[in-house]
């Protein structure tokens, strides 16, 4: 990486430090580099990005497992490979915070769920048709149906602070478009995806 690279690296991380939160929603979404039909030729950023498969069929790239506060900051990012399991990548999200954490039902697992309570962060989902119906309190509930705020803030990365590329010459090109994008968001945008917070009656 070159300086001006850095730079944002150490922006971005920075920014993040003052969003930290008791309540949290995590998701991921796909960053596709190339159309399907230019796998074979894609070269650039062949060191990161494999095939992955979303809801919406199978793609080339990378994927953004981001954390969001009830304000619509980013508290924490990782990337990984277009096949890593979301589910996978949690723990390093979340770790060293303590907080409720709202996730869809592809974050299921009660053995991630019983780790992540040691260190003090309560992982709420909905449950599987197939599993026993759990009761969850009316402000649980109520942040869960939140969730598609975090879809808001993909929808303003990849829409207005161009989170998607398909142009980049180099890995570290790459990831210095991704940090400037997340950076621009932090920093310019003004009506961020918000969510008032209910709290839990005692």
């Amino acid at each position: 990486m070159n300086t001006h690279q850095l730079a944002l690296h150490a922006l971005h991380f920075a920014l993040m430090k003052d969003q930290q939160s008791n309540y949290l929603w995590i998701d991921s979404t796909i960053l596709p580099v190339c159309k399907n039909q230019r796998i074979q030729r894609h070269k650039s950023l062949s060191a990161i990005a494999t095939r992955g498969k979303s809801s919406m069929g199978w793609f080339f790239g990378c994927k953004l497992h981001l954390l969001m506060n009830q304000s619509g900051g980013i508290v924490n990012t990782v990337l990984s490979n277009g096949h890593t399991a979301d589910i996978k990548m949690v723990e390093q999200l979340v770790k060293g915070m303590t907080a409720k954490l709202y996730a869809d039902r592809g974050y299921i697992s009660q053995e991630l769920k019983s780790r992540l309570r040691v260190q003090g962060v309560d992982l709420i989902t909905y449950h599987r048709k197939n599993m026993k119906s759990i009761q969850l309190l009316k402000a649980d509930e109520y942040h869960l149906k939140q969730r598609n705020k975090i879809e808001t803030l993909f929808s303003l990365l990849k829409g207005t602070y161009n989170l998607v590329t398909t142009r980049a010459r180099s890995v570290a090109g790459y990831l210095a478009g991704i940090y400037a994008s997340l950076c621009a968001y932090q920093i310019c945008h003004q009506n961020k995806p918000m969510i008032r917070i209910m709290e839990i009656s005692a």
